[in-house]
């Protein structure tokens, strides 16, 4: 009895493994079941023991992605190095593709101190590299917010690998140099790069705009048209953006006949910002004709947030009877209206003596609501005048 009690506990994990990862009789079994695995431990037991029996378990990225994260959302970063680390030892074809995909697991659960380290066991392996590998380690720093560690990273790795930085490795350091809001130097750095493309140029937009640098902003649209270049779908929602801030939504609408003509095709983004542009002057008339276009256009799939930033200001504005049109398209799509600009829109029903229109629109929202939703409208709906 005594030496069961003294088993070590990692003994009993190895216990337990046993117990809970009986094999799966196919690959989508073993997905659901860590899909639908709410325990840290267990969710780490079984991805451990289905990544060795299925390849196609193996070549999921998804998988990987949705594991690393909910166990680092759990605070288990230790079971998170054993999920990677026991990649290294299944039979995966260890290219450049491999390794940067460890790298960028680790990274995105913010354990820079593991993925480092598995770049260098990527040189070391002696792996065929490319400018990828380069962007992967550069992104790292990106995003974990350790801007002053990549310039000087960036120099030692050109010295440990015998690889030319090109285009999207310089578009990466620029982004640097951009949140550090350092943008003499991101202008410099431009200049002496060979071949900037459009995204470069878009990333000095991107900064100008956001640090509301007008002049900045027109200086790069001027450099952009001098090279010979032509707007992508970025560069153009940027310009966009800029009009919709300066209420200048009229402006904003001519360039999208512009991405028309040019052949450049919109993404939601685009129509969004102008829809939100024009509903924020209360031209709800113009907004909803963006919208109209955005259906007929057909470049992309209806979206709830195109309803929803009209439903808002529409209620905001006092215009309840288009608001509640709004709304019932909102729930006949199956989306859920929000709840404060719900209340508004019910309360100003109440005082134009619309009280039944109020209580069919509610009736019909709470049909949609499920869990959690459900309970917190109740918070609000106690506070109607219904």
């Amino acid at each position: 009895m005594a030496s069961i009690c003294r088993t070590p506990k990692r003994l009993l994990s190895l216990a337990r493994f046993s117990t809970l990862c009986t094999p799966f009789p196919t690959f989508l079994a073993a997905k659901s079941a860590v899909e639908s695995e709410p325990d840290p431990e267990k969710l780490a037991d079984i991805f451990h023991d289905q990544s060795s029996n299925f390849a196609r378990f193996r070549r999921h990225r998804p998988l990987y992605e949705l594991s690393c994260r909910r166990l680092t959302r759990s605070g288990r970063l230790d079971l998170v190095e054993r999920l990677i680390d026991h990649q290294k030892a299944l039979p995966h074809p260890r290219t450049e593709g491999f390794w940067i995909r460890l790298i960028m697991l680790y990274s995105a659960s913010g354990m820079v101190e593991h993925a480092l380290p598995t770049f260098h066991q990527m040189v070391e392996d002696r792996v065929q590299l490319t400018e990828k590998s380069i962007c992967a380690i550069l992104t790292v720093y990106l995003d974990n917010n350790l801007i002053d560690d990549l310039h000087s990273a960036f120099t030692t790795m050109l010295s440990e690998i015998d690889v030319s930085p090109g285009t999207k490795s310089y578009n990466l350091v620029l982004k640097a140099f951009c949140r550090q809001k350092d943008m003499e130097s991101a202008r410099k750095l431009l200049h002496k790069m060979e071949n900037p493309d459009i995204g470069s140029y878009n990333v000095l937009l991107e900064a100008y705009l956001k640090n509301g640098d007008g002049v900045g902003f027109d200086e790069i649209l001027k450099e952009i048209k001098s090279k010979g270049l032509e707007h992508d779908c970025s560069a153009y929602n940027h310009r966009i953006l800029r009009f919709c801030k300066n209420k200048e939504s009229v402006r904003a609408k001519k360039l999208l006949d512009e991405m028309a003509v040019k052949g450049v095709k919109p993404n939601s983004a685009s129509y969004n910002m102008i829809i939100f542009g024009f509903s924020k002057v209360g031209d709800f008339e113009s907004a909803q004709k963006v919208l109209e276009r955005m259906l007929a256009d057909g470049y992309v799939a209806p979206c709830s947030i195109s309803y929803i930033i009209l439903f808002q200001h529409m209620v905001k504005e006092g215009e309840f009877d288009s608001a509640l049109n709004m709304c019932k398209e909102i729930i006949r799509r199956k989306w859920i209206p929000p709840f404060e600009a719900m209340e508004g829109l019910v309360k100003g029903l109440v005082e134009m003596s619309e009280v039944e229109a109020a209580k069919e629109v509610v009736e019909k929202m709470k049909k949609r609501l499920k869990g959690n939703a459900a309970d917190s409208w109740k918070t609000h709906e106690s506070a109607l005048p219904l």
